[in-house]
């Protein structure tokens, strides 16, 4: 929660330690380091979502389907974990400068990449033009900005995803869309 709110630069490890009960030379002890724990939180929630990918897609026979499964899974997934949707979102904005200056931590999220490459490489759908692992970061950023957007929810309708009948709704939107970009219609 702590990461998700103030970043790894924003909170100390004391800080961490105070909030989770425990010493901070046992933080240290098992991780390290508040970066090693840090990737460690990153890896867990990564593991998660691949669990969740492929139970979602599991026997779908076309990609449509597929992807409608993985919209619901994902979306509900992430709404509940709204500190995790944040705390990736922080880390991915934050995976170092563009020149390879210091002052900003590289992170080893490798195991999304390499889940995409090794488990949705082989579930062509039907669709040998279409980059699946595209398809996936495209997927997982619109969810992300639809968790991430809150108040604009707020804002706009009175009620945030809490509400039924607007988290259906963002759903359907959000399938649309997809299905619009991955099969566009021919005229």
């Amino acid at each position: 929660y702590l990461f998700a709110r103030l970043g790894i630069g924003g909170v100390s490890l004391r800080e961490i330690a105070k909030a989770t009960g425990v010493h901070h030379r046992t933080i240290q002890h098992h991780y390290g380091s508040k970066e090693e724990l840090y990737q460690t939180v990153l890896r867990r929630w990564d593991h998660r979502v691949q669990e969740l990918l492929l139970a979602a897609i599991g026997e779908q026979g076309n990609l449509e389907n597929a992807l409608s499964v993985v919209v619901d899974q994902l979306f509900d997934f992430m709404l509940e974990k709204r500190d995790w949707v944040a705390l990736t979102a922080r880390a991915a904005a934050s995976t170092g400068r563009p020149d390879g200056s210091p002052g900003r931590m590289r992170l080893k999220q490798d195991s999304w990449i390499q889940f995409i490459d090794e488990s949705l490489r082989d579930h062509k759908f039907g669709r040998s033009d279409l980059d699946l692992g595209f398809l996936m970061i495209t997927v997982e950023g619109i969810l992300h900005s639809h968790i991430l957007a809150q108040k604009h929810y707020q804002d706009l309708y009175g009620k945030d995803l809490d509400d039924p009948e607007l988290r259906a709704g963002t759903k359907k939107h959000v399938k649309k869309v997809l299905s619009a970009l991955v099969f566009p219609k021919n005229g």
